[in-house]
């Protein structure tokens, strides 16, 4: 189950996979839970609907996630990440790299003569997974915590979801139209 209040956080994200380049920083959505069954792979599901150039993996290597996201600038969903991510420093490290845009890459020797390569790490993340999300990470996130619903908890179908064409179209234009004001906008800092 959603907490409450996540369903705006969950549109406001939403809409930043689609204005994340006009930006300096772009923080991971963490999806976790404390024990299975508490939807969090059909959040995963749903945004990747939703979300710009969604990319879903339930298992990724460290080399596909910067490899992935230098060449297709996707919004990378992770899954499961309590089965891999914990102990993989590597792999915490790439995704770490990509918070801000300045610091968003990888070097890596390529080729027969081991030439350096520079790899993006630039992009949207989402990262579902039982348990607390790494230190490192879930101080560059925005956290939703899932938990399980109660029996007399109504749940709503989304296997009829048809608007998800309509809200991308609808994302893309009105990032579009506002490029500029994302671009140089100053928001106050809550205290």
């Amino acid at each position: 189950m959603l907490p409450a209040q996540s369903d705006v956080a969950l549109a406001l994200w939403t809409i930043h996979s689609y204005a994340y380049d006009y930006r300096s920083c772009t923080p991971n959505l963490g999806v976790n839970s404390p024990q299975k069954r508490c939807g969090k792979t059909r959040l995963l599901s749903l945004l990747t609907k939703v979300a710009f150039r969604s990319l879903p993996a339930s298992n990724i290597s460290p080399s596909a996630v910067f490899r992935t996201i230098d060449q297709a600038h996707p919004t990378l969903l992770i899954d499961e990440a309590d089965t891999f991510l914990r102990d993989n420093e590597e792999l915490r490290g790439i995704i770490n790299s990509g918070h801000t845009r300045d610091l968003a890459y990888v070097i890596r020797l390529v080729g027969e003569n081991h030439e350096p390569r520079t790899f993006s790490t630039w992009c949207p993340k989402v990262i579902a997974m039982i348990g607390k999300l790494p230190g490192t990470i879930l101080d560059r996130s925005i956290v939703i915590k899932m938990s399980r619903r109660k029996k007399t908890e109504v749940i709503a179908d989304l296997a009829d979801f048809t608007d998800a064409e309509q809200i991308r179209r609808r994302c893309i234009r009105w990032s579009e139209d506002n490029k500029a004001g994302i671009a140089c906008a100053k928001p106050q800092v809550p205290p």
